[in-house]
């Protein structure tokens, strides 16, 4: 079996958390390891006892035929925008997925998904690239999530709703069956969407009501 040497992509707290979820996915893996994380600053894990250290920017760490990069950063845009830099360095991205996630047969996870503790994706849901689903958070079934999204803990996509690229949805928020969230939107954390959500907009409460935050932005992605 080839050996993978794992870069995570930002030493931050969900940085360390992943570190924890990476080992626990490679145990039954030992050809697999985390080889430590790329940070634009260098002191990122100082007080922090880890196994592994920061190796340096995204932009400078090495990259070999072994090397693989998951972004570990909770702002949907950022993690574009380093999964970018992976990518136009010629890096490649793995899905971490922990063990106690649920996956359904059928279900299609793009490159560089992180798939935290009990984390769940229906049959047929279809994630793209650098997708991070949070604990507890769920993706129903015929489910269609964009590139780049963030499931905070406990968030729910119920079956057949649609995400566009970047989207961010906050801890218990809740889309109900159907409904499309458009490019960069937000759903505040306890917000429960009804209706579709503009790209760029904000929604919040129950029933969530939306609010564009940049008009030249959604201009742009209609």
């Amino acid at each position: 079996m080839t050996q993978l040497d794992l870069v995570i992509v930002g030493a931050g707290g969900f940085g360390r958390e992943v570190l924890g979820y990476a080992t626990d996915a490679f145990a039954g893996e030992p050809a697999h390891r985390v080889a430590g994380f790329a940070d634009d600053n260098p002191r990122a894990l100082d007080g922090f006892d880890l196994a592994v250290g920061v190796l340096g920017s995204v932009r400078d760490v090495p990259i070999s035929a072994t090397t693989r990069f998951v972004v570990a950063v909770g702002d949907a845009a950022v993690r574009r925008a380093l999964a970018d830099v992976v990518r136009a360095r010629g890096g490649r991205l793995l899905t971490v997925v922990h063990p106690s996630a649920y996956i359904a047969p059928g279900a299609r996870l793009g490159d560089g998904c992180v798939l935290c503790p009990f984390a769940f994706v229906g049959t047929a849901a279809i994630l793209g690239a650098n997708v991070a689903v949070n604990a507890h958070a769920s993706v129903g079934h015929d489910a269609i999530i964009g590139a780049n999204c963030v499931f905070s803990p406990y968030s729910a996509v119920n079956g057949a709703a649609e995400l566009g690229d970047e989207v961010f949805l906050g801890t218990h928020a809740t889309v109900f069956p159907r409904r499309r969230i458009g490019h960069g939107a937000k759903v505040s954390a306890g917000a429960v969407v009804h209706r579709d959500v503009p790209a760029a907009a904000l929604a919040v409460g129950n029933p969530a009501k939306s609010r564009v935050m940049f008009a030249e932005a959604a201009a742009s992605r209609c």
